[in-house]
């Protein structure tokens, strides 16, 4: 399932943090949040070895995850329009500060020309030209021209904290165009995952139900072989091979060099959580192989059987029994007396959706036994 969310969403965070470090709002932190613990829930499931139930767990988590990007980013976008709109607030402020700052200058200027030349050499001229009240007339002339250069520099200042704003709010701007962008791109990752969700979680229940049915046709066919086992202990005693006890962990194997798939015992399927019990071995052999008897016996049963294909049991004396089966032929017949390492059929290939190509159980009466333990050690 995998894993490009994580990334993108790191990265978009990243940049945000760089292009905006004041507090970000309640709604926009609790979005973040809620990402990060389904993201971690997220990562602690795919760590798992996923069955059906936790693989459902995790598509609803994508979807989850999805779903909450895309409020992480309505978050975002809505931050950033209320950024923008602060901007724009501040840029109008400026601009009617500048536009004041303006006038009061003009003002001012218009003040010194009416009492004469701009400047101040020409105003305390005029003043000591005049003769009356020198230094009231000069006194009023450094006031006009401190006042004047007083409104120059405010009207910088005001200009410089316009141009400020105004370089804010193209940031702003910028800054709600990408969210835009992104508030897109989740929504569309929210439809596509929301699709593969949907087309996965189908497909897992068209293999839960596959698996059902298949669970079903594999315990029908084991309670058919459990009659079957029936009748054959039924069949009487044999006549006298030895005690095959005395071999019992020093038996041969069927085939030379058997792959083993699947043991003796309880199975449980990490997938569907469903359990079967497998009551012999499940082997890989070359096909065209032999398959021999692991003790001396007669032949009980010989033929096709539904659900395990050509069978071969062979009676080894005092109740103990030995099945091949999934076999391509049988070259024994019911009946027959065969030794021990004699042929009783021949490995066919692997059926299509079916593990294995050859199984092999032992049995005491009707009870199963593990076969590793009558048989010896691979490779001894």
């Amino acid at each position: 399932m995998k894993r490009l969310i994580t990334v993108a969403l790191a990265g978009f965070l990243a940049a945000l943090a760089t292009a905006q470090q004041e507090q970000a709002p309640p709604e926009l932190a609790k979005a973040r949040v809620a990402v990060r613990q389904l993201e971690d829930r997220l990562h602690e499931l795919e760590s798992r070895q996923v069955g059906l139930g936790k693989q459902r767990g995790v598509l609803d988590l994508e979807l989850g995850v999805a779903a909450m990007r895309v409020r992480e980013a309505e978050a975002e976008q809505s931050a950033a329009e209320q950024a923008l709109a602060l901007s724009s607030r501040e840029f109008e402020a400026s601009q009617a500060d500048l536009d004041r700052a303006k006038e009061q200058l003009r003002l001012r200027l218009s003040l010194l020309a009416v009492l004469g030349r701009s400047g101040l050499a020409p105003l305390v001229i005029h003043a000591l030209e005049s003769g009356a009240d020198v230094q009231q007339r000069v006194t009023v002339a450094l006031a006009l021209f401190r006042e004047e250069k007083s409104r120059r520099d405010e009207a910088a200042a005001v200009m410089e904290q316009r141009t400020t704003a105004l370089a804010t709010l193209s940031r702003r701007r910028e800054e709600v165009a990408g969210a835009v962008r992104l508030l897109a791109r989740r929504r569309e990752e929210l439809a596509q995952t929301r699709e593969r969700v949907v087309a996965q979680l189908a497909k897992l229940e068209q293999e839960r139900r596959a698996s059902a049915v298949a669970l079903a046709g594999a315990e029908e066919n084991q309670e058919r072989l459990e009659r079957l086992w029936g009748t054959v202990t039924k069949q009487g005693a044999v006549a006298d091979f030895g005690d095959v006890r005395l071999l019992r962990g020093g038996l041969r194997w069927p085939v030379a060099s058997p792959r083993l798939l699947l043991s003796f015992g309880p199975h449980r399927d990490a997938r569907y959580g469903t359990v079967t019990m497998s009551h012999g071995l499940v082997m890989h052999a070359e096909p065209g192989e032999r398959v021999v008897a692991l003790a001396r016996g007669k032949v009980s049963f010989a033929q096709f059987f539904r659900g395990y294909g050509n069978v071969v049991i062979v009676s080894h004396g005092d109740d103990i029994y030995s099945l091949y089966a999934r076999l391509a032929s049988m070259l024994v017949h019911l009946g027959d007396r065969i030794g021990m390492g004699e042929p009783v059929g021949i490995v066919g290939r692997e059926e299509e959706g079916v593990s294995g190509n050859l199984y092999l159980e032992v049995r005491v009466g009707k009870n199963a036994q593990d076969p590793l333990g009558w048989l010896k050690p691979i490779g001894k």
